[in-house]
């Protein structure tokens, strides 16, 4: 049975009208690639989710991304964070901070990219895949530094990547270990 967390990126990264578009003209490219100027901001965004390889600046369609995600998944020791999720979805918001720090770097990797201003609504449907309350999850991603709220409340963007993230997370578990 194929793991409905692996397809998740997949279609997020798709989700967008003009990513889809950039992923369509590397798809139709095949072979010969398509210039990774051309697709912009999106190539990288694209990569990120499997669905392309970038090689000598040029960009190409991973035509087995889908199937990969489809295979049913090797069982192997899951992650703390990957224990919260079924079928791609939340199963419990963790109470421990450095596990909810964890899983919001991984939410802000998966549904988000660096650089971009999402609206709310936006926010609200890239959050919604994978809890129902997507306003506390917003809050919490707020709250925490992994997105910046614009003045005027009308925008979000990126703050903290998933680097950063791990390394406050690793803080926040010294912290409660009292280490």
């Amino acid at each position: 049975m194929p793991d409905i967390a692996l397809l998740a990126p997949l279609a997020s990264a798709l989700a967008d009208q003009e990513r889809l578009l950039a992923f369509a003209r590397t798809v139709i490219a095949g072979e010969a690639g398509v210039e990774a100027t051309a697709l912009g901001r999106h190539g990288a965004r694209l990569e990120r989710a499997g669905l392309v390889d970038v090689r000598d600046g040029r960009v190409y369609a991973r035509a087995d991304a889908f199937a990969q995600a489809m295979r049913a998944p090797e069982r192997t020791e899951a992650s703390e964070v990957a224990q919260l999720f079924k079928d791609g979805r939340l199963t419990e918001m963790p109470t421990r901070p450095a596990r909810r720090l964890a899983l919001l770097a991984h939410l802000t990797d998966r549904a988000f990219e660096r650089g971009v201003a999402y609206s709310e609504p936006e926010v609200n449907i890239a959050l919604k895949q994978y809890w129902d309350d997507c306003a506390a999850l917003r809050r919490y991603l707020v709250e925490n530094g992994f997105l910046t709220r614009s003045a005027d409340g009308t925008s979000y963007r990126v703050t903290i990547t998933a680097d950063s993230a791990a390394d406050s997370a690793a803080g926040a578990a010294a912290d409660a270990t009292g280490a």
